[in-house]
């Protein structure tokens, strides 16, 4: 009796082609040599807002637009990219409060979604309370949702201060 050999059209686990993240968008993005973290740069948005629409199967089709129409990546524009990224103010340091960095009135804008905002929405600073050296500084963040109360900590992980004053003139 002889063994015929078996054939299959089966992939391996070895053979199969690695699912990578992000759906199609992401693979043209890919195609034109561009990083997720520096498309997310060019965009001005986040890389988690960046997969967000890339998950969201009723996302606007102006989202397929904009990555169409971005130009190939090339190693100056990533130089340049990264280059921008670095010389954000606080970048690779903590940032601390300084008494009279801000004013009751400056515009706040969320830097990650806090609950009383989403990423990039904005708000005020409604009131401010306690003492700097007494460790128990907090700051009142208003937005159209509603207001609340943030240590100096927690305020400066989901808030920066836009340089705007609602209030003044």
């Amino acid at each position: 009796m002889s063994k015929t050999p078996i054939v299959t059209t089966r992939l391996t686990a070895e053979a199969r082609p690695r699912q990578r993240a992000g759906g199609f968008l992401a693979e043209r993005l890919r195609r034109k040599g561009w990083a997720i973290r520096d498309a997310a740069e060019y965009l001005g948005v986040s890389r988690q807002r960046l997969y967000y629409v890339f998950g969201d199967p009723s996302r606007a089709r102006l989202w397929e637009c904009a990555i169409d129409g971005m130009p190939v990546c090339s190693p100056e524009l990533t130089a340049q990219l990264r280059a921008a990224r670095a010389a954000k103010p606080g970048r690779n340091k903590p940032t601390t409060l300084v008494m009279g960095e801000f004013e009751i009135g400056d515009e706040v804008m969320a830097t990650r979604a806090s609950g009383l905002a989403d990423e990039d929405g904005t708000g005020e600073i409604a009131a401010i309370r306690g003492t700097k050296k007494g460790k128990d500084l907090a700051i009142l963040v208003r937005t159209d949702v509603g207001e609340d109360w943030f240590p100096e900590v927690d305020f400066h992980h989901y808030f920066a201060v836009t340089g705007l004053n609602r209030l003044k003139p």
